[in-house]
């Protein structure tokens, strides 16, 4: 069965509606949004030696932190400490 012509134009137009409101509402919370940080390792299951640091192999699960690694690594030690990951996460959220 083929739609007429005209119901085949709204519901064009009812798609395109809905889909530029839905697309609104995400623009705008977006803009009220900060850059989302990368997903945070939890550490007593990253730090698989239990060192109480995690290196750049026990971040590989966590690829948008492990980017960050030398940045993050503040003291250049080859490892995160708990309080450098939390000092990169504190400043990453003021800008």
């Amino acid at each position: 069965m083929k739609m007429s012509s005209a119901r085949t134009v709204f519901v064009g137009v009812m798609f395109a509606a809905c889909s530029s409101a839905a697309l609104a509402q995400y623009a705008e919370k977006t803009a009220k949004d900060k850059s989302p940080l990368p997903a945070a390792p939890e550490w007593t299951e990253s730090d698989t030696n239990r060192d109480g640091y995690l290196t750049k192999e026990e971040l590989i699960p966590f690829p948008g932190v492990l980017k960050h690694f030398e940045e993050i690594d503040t003291d250049r030690d080859g490892r995160i400490s708990k309080d450098e990951y939390q000092a990169w996460r504190d400043n990453k959220h003021d800008h």
